[in-house]
């Protein structure tokens, strides 16, 4: 059945395009779950009981964790990647956040100090290291899913050749 004129059919998306848009959904997903951490856990509940310092390392501890889990399951369901591209997806998911935390930051009047005491790891903050985080996370969860999904596999039953 052809469409009818004046339509074009969609092309398909090549496995890059498709890796940053399942990495822009997860992005989409990711912001509660980031509040939920920020504004709850850290602010509620870490820092009345830790002080300041300790619950910004507890929280940003724990988003790193959860940058690892949504990362295997940004490589999980592309499934088609190349290290290049999740290097991009990587760069793509850490820009995300960096224009969301100042845009949003400076949309709302938070000053700019303000917004840089995240910075200072030499004084025990972490932001930097979550940036990190989502600049690497996607490599390094293509290459742990690569590492158990692309092993070869020797024989036809899974069984060694020389067993």
């Amino acid at each position: 059945m052809r469409p009818p004129p004046g339509t074009r059919r969609p092309r398909p998306l090549t496995p890059t395009a498709y890796l940053l848009m399942i990495t822009f959904r997860a992005w989409l997903i990711e912001i509660p779950v980031a509040a939920f951490n920020a504004f709850v856990l850290m602010d509620l509940v870490y820092t009345p009981r830790f002080g300041t310092l300790v619950a910004h390392q507890i929280g940003m501890s724990t988003r790193i964790a959860i940058i690892l889990v949504f990362a295997y399951f940004i490589t999980h369901f592309a499934r088609q990647y190349s290290a290049g591209s999740l290097l991009l997806a990587g760069v793509f998911w850490m820009t995300l956040w960096l224009v969301f935390e100042w845009g949003g930051s400076l949309i709302i009047g938070r000053p700019v100090q303000e917004i840089l005491v995240g910075w200072h790891v030499e004084h025990g903050y972490m932001w930097p290291y979550v940036l990190v985080a989502y600049l690497l996370a996607p490599l390094l969860a293509g290459a742990g899913r690569c590492r158990s999904a692309c092993a070869p596999r020797s024989g036809a039953s899974g069984q060694s050749a020389t067993a």
